[in-house]
């Protein structure tokens, strides 16, 4: 028996190699991916894009960044940064959003717009960037978020 694969089956085969060789050496080096899920950071990211991560000592205003909020990632922009007790705070907003998201105000006070930060050591990651458009997949996110419920 012999398995002969069309265009289409070679670059699904050859995106499925290369999204597993990615995530793994992202992974590696403190790396991964993300699926996009909502409006708030339309019309640059839609629901379903996949991006990749990047892990960075310094996280500067106008990263997009993912982090941790409770049981749920938030992928945003930051939109200022400030310093409390020797570690960092991001304040973040979501493109399509009109305020800035509530941070963990025990953690990290209200900072530059009055609202509380995000603390450093929520961050999972940095969106990575060229020219200062994000990396993105369309679509292959909603892979994940269909397996998520």
């Amino acid at each position: 028996m012999r398995l002969e694969l069309d265009v289409k089956d070679k670059i699904a085969l050859g995106l499925t190699v290369l999204l597993i060789v990615g995530y793994v050496v992202f992974r590696v080096y403190g790396g991964g991916f993300a699926a996009v899920e909502g409006r708030s950071m339309e019309p640059l990211l839609h629901t379903g894009d996949l991006v990749i991560l990047v892990k960075r000592d310094r996280v500067n205003v106008g990263d997009i960044i993912v982090y941790s909020s409770g049981s749920k990632y938030i992928i945003h922009r930051v939109v200022a940064v400030y310093e409390v007790n020797g570690y960092y705070c991001y304040v973040t907003k979501g493109d399509n959003n009109i305020a800035p998201d509530v941070g963990d105000p025990r953690r990290c006070p209200p900072g530059p717009f009055g609202v509380s930060g995000v603390p450093g050591d929520s961050v999972v990651g940095v969106v990575l960037t060229v020219g200062g458009r994000p990396i993105k997949i369309p679509y292959i996110g909603g892979i994940t978020l269909l397996f998520r419920g």
